[in-house]
């Protein structure tokens, strides 16, 4: 039975903030490198771990082809022509399994932060339609994770993560790491940081 990764071991797993915006920010970004302290990382502990934020009970962290989720929702979207996946586990086992030694950046997370007084199912859906048209066009697959704080009586902003793979997917398979993650660190940060206030401004347009 695999072991389950608590938030701040999670948090280990990846260098957060590149651009120091601090965690004030309404907006998350980091990244997980294929070395980590040492040894090889995996996308699928990350993406497990974000699928977990409290430890599961019963069942435990895993079951067959599937995790055990306790984040208040999740969803997959998968690059444009590629096939139906069983599972979240399926799609990041098949990935790790065919990362390449020279490839240093595996993927990406972005954290959208939210109003508590927004509706759960709207901060999905805001989430869902910006990974839809900045990440999706590009052939990019993703992992989006909700986490409510309050459901554990914690002050912290409710927000969703956006876990997405750094290659090209296909329905041949996975392909170059894209050219959206050639930039410096910081430099990334600042771009993705710039499609989501981009897309917040188009959203508040249309809804006035």
């Amino acid at each position: 039975m695999a072991k389950w990764t608590s938030p701040a071991a999670a948090a280990d797993m990846v260098f957060d903030d590149p651009a120091r915006l601090g965690s004030g920010s309404h907006f998350g970004f980091a990244i997980l490198w294929a070395e980590n302290r040492g040894e090889r990382a995996k996308t699928a502990d990350l993406a497990c771990a974000k699928l977990q934020p409290a430890k599961p009970k019963g069942e435990g962290v895993q079951k067959d082809e599937t995790w055990a989720v306790t984040a208040s929702d999740h969803r997959l979207l998968l690059a444009a022509g590629t096939p139906d996946i069983a599972s979240p586990k399926v799609l990041f086992d098949s990935y790790d399994a065919d990362v390449c030694a020279n490839q240093n950046l595996l993927a990406v997370v972005q954290t959208l932060r939210f109003d508590p007084d927004l509706p759960r199912h709207t901060m999905m859906q805001h989430a869902y339609l910006y990974a839809s048209l900045t990440l999706h066009p590009k052939r990019l697959s993703s992992l989006i994770v909700q986490h409510m704080p309050g459901d554990i009586r914690s002050a912290r902003a409710p927000h969703v993560h956006i876990l997405t793979l750094a290659r090209v997917h296909r329905i041949s398979g996975w392909g170059q790491v894209h050219e959206v993650f050639d930039d410096p660190p910081a430099e990334m940060h600042r771009a993705f940081l710039a499609d989501w206030e981009r897309f917040n401004g188009a959203l508040k347009r249309h809804c006035t």
